[in-house]
């Protein structure tokens, strides 16, 4: 390993520290500048709640365990019972 190598390593780590540093002060600043309302001049609206876009509908034939794709169907089947899903034409 070259002698300089760990200086130069070293000497890497500090500058990257040096430049984070600096990236956070100017978010902050950049931030205090902001007005506190949105950007496009509406009111912030609620905090989005995550909604299930597709319900568990297929039961696996073997157990009580339901799936909302049959992807994730045929990969339980697959694993947990020994089987691939048929595949339909």
């Amino acid at each position: 390993m070259p002698a300089n190598l760990s200086s130069m390593l070293r000497s890497l780590i500090k500058a990257k520290q040096t430049a984070s540093l600096i990236e956070l002060r100017f978010l902050e600043e950049a931030a205090r500048t902001l007005p506190t309302g949105s950007v496009n001049g509406r009111k912030p609206s609620k905090p989005a709640t995550r909604v299930k876009a597709h319900r568990r509908t297929l039961k696996c034939p073997r157990c009580d365990r339901r799936f909302a794709r049959p992807v994730h169907l045929g990969r339980h089947l697959s694993a947990t019972h020994g089987r691939k899903k048929k595949r339909a034409a």
